[in-house]
């Protein structure tokens, strides 16, 4: 769903709004990450692929996007100040952003070893855990923090010797909200050259963006808890000229 302002008396927007739903059955294996990341799992059972079939990794449910662009209406050929150095001083600036809001990757909730006893060694990350009846994952906002994203008592360790009911991709990921801002000044020296100042804000809301959560169960020090975030807020001054 889109809904766009096209440029026009300087100013332009568009907004945008995603639902999307992606499955899969293929297995998530030698993907970046290793134990702590978001995925790094072949397939539970090999004689079992119908298992396996599960949201993928890259899926959002839903995405909204609006961006923006303004040029400030002064200096020549404008609506106001159009002589003078007020005009001049004030003329060719413009503000831009994006702002974003998402949510989360899907990711799998795992054991690390071999307790299912088929030989993939000390170092497999492959079986899932039992769910435990009646007990859900998700945690309300107010119950959620960085201690514990999920409701790690919703799964148990299977037994010896067999593989976990849980299925792939389960769990829902932390969210994404992020604006970023410019302003820029453009300054004309000559006919083809041209000189541009940026001021460029990233993030600027501060908003804590999590991304990494601990997903094995029998790691209890990092399990259901938020590991990494992406960057805070960063502001960066450019000046370039075009010719």
């Amino acid at each position: 769903m889109r809904f766009e302002k096209r440029f026009n008396k300087g100013f332009s927007f568009l907004n945008s709004y995603t639902f999307s739903k992606a499955i899969t059955n293929a297995p998530q294996f030698r993907n970046a990450g290793g134990v702590n990341g978001n995925e790094n799992s072949p397939a539970q059972d090999s004689f079992n692929l119908a298992a396996e079939r599960g949201l993928a990794s890259f899926n959002i449910a839903h995405r909204w996007v609006s961006t923006g662009l303004y040029t400030l209406p002064f200096g020549k050929d404008q609506q106001y100040l159009q002589e003078g150095i007020a005009g001049k001083i004030l003329s060719s600036i413009q503000f831009s952003g994006i702002f974003s809001v998402q949510t989360g990757f899907p990711f799998t909730i795992n054991l690390q070893g071999d307790p299912a006893n088929v030989g993939a060694g000390t170092g497999g990350i492959y079986v899932r855990p039992n769910a435990v009846p009646g007990v859900t994952a998700e945690l309300s906002g107010s119950d959620r923090s960085t201690n514990r994203f999920f409701n790690t008592l919703a799964f148990t360790q299977p037994a010896a010797g067999t593989f976990g009911n849980v299925g792939k991709n389960t769990v829902i990921g932390p969210g994404l909200t992020n604006l970023d801002l410019v302003i820029a000044k453009e300054i004309p020296f000559r006919e083809r050259i041209r000189f541009q100042l940026r001021a460029e804000a990233f993030n600027v809301l501060n908003h804590s963006n999590y991304s990494i959560v601990g997903r094995i169960i029998n790691t209890p020090a990092t399990f259901g808890k938020v590991l990494g975030q992406l960057d805070p807020r960063q502001i960066q001054f450019a000046a370039k000229v075009s010719f």
